[in-house]
């Protein structure tokens, strides 16, 4: 547990009635915990009960991702009622690669998410001192190069150090009497991906990624940054929506991707079923064009298309679509009537990153695909 020598510390005062409080900030207690659950579970809680969120988050405390507090729960709270929580937000870590003109290098770095504060307590600027103090420990403590985060609200992340990248979202839809006959369209075989393989398909596609960070080429004042598609982080999100579904359909999703072994080629899935969507969170492809890799692409996402409408999720989308992903889609619309639509994403889990103590550098996110969203 982050503990300070001396308690961050402050006083508000409230607008009705009119009285100061002081307010400590620091990571949420055992005790603490539970009442930072209940205040997230209150904005973001459907499908589930509040109930459910909570234990949801007992449940994924426990994932090897946030294993021996990999997981931290900030929070601001009153100083002499240290249960009532005020403002609450969770670090969540990522590895990363970053290629300067000199090296590559993997990097620590966490994903910044959940931040609320308590209806009762907005318009005071708490949200603005949590991150200030957030800010302080992943520069400290924390030893964080780079920290991330995906929110609606861009604007008040930019002005507290944390840059708008550009984001780019494509949306998948279908008639409402779609039947894919994928048989009978020549596209490539494909399978649902078994949990078993997914070690060994992500430390492929970190090797890939390493590889192709290698021969980027790189200027003297560029950084190129990716998050790692570990297995731990994909599969964050699977155990997510395994627990929804076993919670509101009585059993967790049967598959999270698609692998197309004669092209070398796979692609992962979340179920988002908070947004009714099912989001494509990595494709991994050969590097080069190729109308083998277009065409199984386009047979995988098939499989995504059917595995929504299984699940009554009512679109596909898919962040930062290439032109493998573009050509892709055109096959789609020509065989089975699926749609796409290509759009930049203003005002919704626009990524933002803080470089250490606030840098400012010239950066380029690859890969920024849906696995690296909390």
């Amino acid at each position: 547990m982050y503990i300070e020598s001396k308690m961050n510390q402050f006083e508000i005062t409230l607008r009705n009635p009119d009285r100061v409080l002081t307010v400590a900030f620091g990571e949420a207690t055992p005790e603490q915990e539970l009442s930072c659950r209940h205040l997230a579970a209150a904005e973001w809680s459907m499908p589930l009960s509040k109930e459910d969120y909570v234990e949801q988050e007992k449940y994924l405390s426990q994932k090897p991702l946030v294993s021996n507090r990999g997981w931290r729960l900030w929070c601001l709270s009153l100083l002499d009622h240290p249960s009532e929580v005020l403002a609450t937000c969770k670090t969540i870590p990522r590895e990363l690669l970053i290629r300067d003109v000199s090296v590559v290098g993997r990097a620590k770095a966490y994903c910044i998410a959940s931040v609320v504060t308590h209806p009762q307590y907005r318009g005071l600027g708490l949200a603005s001192r949590l991150l200030e103090y957030v800010s302080a420990w992943l520069d400290g403590p924390g030893d964080a190069v780079v920290s991330v985060l995906y929110t609606s609200i861009g604007d008040f992340y930019e002005r507290r150090g944390w840059a708008k990248l550009p984001a780019i979202q494509s949306t998948l839809s279908w008639p409402a009497d779609f039947s894919s006959m994928k048989d009978g369209a020549r596209l490539p075989v494909t399978n649902p991906i078994l949990s078993t393989e997914l070690l060994e398909l992500c430390k492929q596609d970190v090797r890939d990624v390493e590889y192709y960070f290698e021969k980027l080429s790189v200027q003297p004042d560029e950084f190129h940054v990716s998050v790692l598609p570990t297995a731990d982080l994909i599969s964050w999100l699977h155990g997510r929506s395994d627990f929804i579904g076993n919670r509101i359909e009585g059993a967790p999703p049967r598959s999270h991707g698609s692998i197309c072994g004669a092209a070398d080629s796979w692609l992962y899935w979340y179920h988002d079923f908070r947004k009714q969507q099912l989001a494509i969170q990595r494709i991994r492809i050969p590097q080069g064009p190729s109308q083998v890799h277009r065409e199984a692409l386009a047979a995988m996402l098939v499989d995504a298309v059917e595995e929504a409408c299984r699940w009554k999720l009512n679109k596909v989308i898919l962040w930062e679509p290439n032109a493998e992903v573009l050509g892709a889609m055109q096959i789609l619309q020509g065989k089975f009537n699926i749609k796409s639509e290509t759009l930049a994403r203003h005002n919704k889990s626009v990524p933002s990153l803080r470089w250490h103590m606030g840098g400012v550098k010239r950066t380029t996110f690859h890969f920024n695909e849906f696995y690296t969203w909390s």
